[in-house]
């Protein structure tokens, strides 16, 4: 089939997606699917081709299939069948809040059955929101959006820059954001459902927030009020079905969407009823047909909590300390040092990390470069003007030795341009002036209003340099707001070891 000819009609807009009605006479009417603005990302183009290519596991009766990509106007576009719908976003705001609840009930309960089939199709959807979900005029929910979807049933989300978490932030489970070490799997998207559940109840998002940071604390600290308080006459147990979604740790939220369907149902049939109070006990359909193997971490409450009290130390008072966890290979130190990136969301602390090899020791301050990168890539996505303030920082830090620091960390230069080149010294002088540079190039990352971590791992294999800086680094009086974390292997150090 050719797709020329078609003239399309915005439906809604999204963050950085449009999508469009396209109609032709004698021939069927599309969706379209294309990306704002007139220079899409590589980003969001490897979304539309990556929904396209799931369109062997998507089923009519529950997703919107995609059909090709093609071109309209100079722009890249997702075709997908048109169900004769449109997507609930819409639908709520068109409805002001007037919706009764027999019909949010049959609309919960078909998203809920529609997840259950993406989940059955063995995909991970990882963006479940209203404007995803496309409502046809019989009232069947058929979902879109599986740009980011997965194949894969449970995966680690890397702790990163709030700006580019692939999913949609008000709606995001607390995993997804990389600060609660857990894996993202299938009751991620229950959480996620759990947000446009509250949200087509009450009409209401759960939380609000002003900027991303905000937005990831709500989700991994923040208790919602019940539903019911927001909207008076909910039954009580779409309250509890509800909150139960969206339980901050995935282990106490339902294990299927298959049971939050059933739940659902016989909340329709008490409300139906007139049993405005219905009771029976949630989850006795809800039997996963895997095998979901917790991730809570045993027997390390009291490192746990050691660390935590060093990092609320630091981020308190602006103390400069240093940590050492050691133990065998394997034995979980860095999952240890994980469950710091969830305390450090409310005070907007930094987290840098390296890892030492082995086979380059011979390399100065190598792991340093690469807890470090990470850093300064993190600026390279901010907005024009929050880069400037970062800019102007860095070159009043590092005045005339900015240039040891782009030799350090190469990226840099993106953000602070050209160096000029410093002048020659001795070399007891140039070890001295390289670690002035190196900590007050820290000093700009670390401030009371970003604390931050700097964690290293397999300490063992540091080259002593690293080593010399980093003690220099701890016993600073002036070094303020860090905590540095420092890993190594038992079997691994010797007396003899620096």
């Amino acid at each position: 089939m050719t797709y020329s000819g078609y003239l399309f009609e915005v439906l809604s807009q999204t963050g950085n997606f449009v999508f469009s009605r396209g109609t032709c006479s004698g021939k069927p009417p599309l969706l379209a699917l294309s990306i704002a603005g007139q220079q899409p990302s590589a980003r969001h183009l490897d979304r539309l081709s990556h929904e396209l290519g799931l369109a062997a596991d998507l089923n009519g009766t529950w997703a919107l299939r995609p059909l090709a990509i093609t071109r309209q106007k100079g722009r890249q576009m997702l075709l997908l069948e048109d169900c004769g719908g449109v997507p609930l976003d819409v639908i709520l705001a068109r409805e002001q809040h007037q919706m009764n609840l027999t019909q949010s009930f049959r609309l919960a309960i078909d998203l809920a059955r529609a997840v259950g089939q993406a989940h059955k199709s063995g995909l991970v959807h990882k963006d479940i929101k209203p404007a995803n979900v496309f409502v046809d005029n019989e009232g069947r929910v058929h979902l879109t959006g599986f740009g980011i979807a997965s194949r894969i049933p449970r995966e680690r989300q890397i702790p990163g820059p709030p700006e580019v978490i692939a999913g949609t932030l008000a709606y995001m489970a607390p995993e997804q954001t990389g600060r609660m070490n857990r894996s993202v799997d299938s009751r991620s998207d229950l959480y996620s459902l759990g947000v446009t559940l509250y949200e087509l109840f009450t009409g209401e998002l759960p939380f609000t927030a002003t900027d991303p940071m905000e937005w990831i604390h709500c989700h991994i600290a923040r208790i919602p009020l019940p539903p019911s308080q927001r909207i008076k006459g909910l039954p009580s147990r779409i309250d509890d079905l509800i909150l139960k979604l969206l339980a901050k740790d995935p282990e106490e939220r339902y294990r299927t969407a298959a049971g939050v369907e059933a739940d659902l149902i016989k909340c329709l049939e008490a409300w139906e009823s007139k049993c405005i109070t219905p009771v029976f006990e949630l989850g006795q359909h809800d039997v996963s047909d895997r095998l979901l193997l917790p991730e809570k971490l045993y027997g390390r409450s009291v490192e746990v909590e050691v660390l935590l009290a060093a990092s609320d130390r630091v981020m308190t008072h602006g103390d400069c300390e240093m940590v050492l966890i050691t133990g065998y290979a394997g034995i979980g130190k860095s999952s240890i040092v994980n469950e710091l990136h969830k305390a450090l969301v409310p005070r907007r602390g930094l987290f840098a990390s390296g890892k030492s090899d082995q086979y380059k020791r011979n390399i100065p301050y190598a792991t340093l470069a690469q807890a470090l990168q990470g850093l300064v890539r993190q600026l390279l996505i901010k907005s024009d003007a929050e880069l400037k303030t970062w800019r102007d920082d860095l070159l009043a830090a590092l005045g005339p030795n900015g240039q040891l620091m782009v030799d350090l960390i190469p990226e840099l230069a993106l953000v602070i341009g050209e160096q000029s080149m410093v002048a020659q010294v001795d070399a007891k002088s140039a070890r001295t002036r390289f670690h002035t540079a190196f900590r007050n190039l820290l000093g700009v990352f670390a401030k009371a209003e970003h604390p931050l971590v700097l964690f290293i791992d397999d300490l063992h294999w540091l080259d002593s340099g690293t080593l010399e800086l980093l003690e220099g680094l701890v016993t600073d009086p002036q070094a303020r707001h860090i905590l540095v974390i420092g890993a190594y292997r038992t079997n691994e150090v010797g007396p003899t070891h620096p």
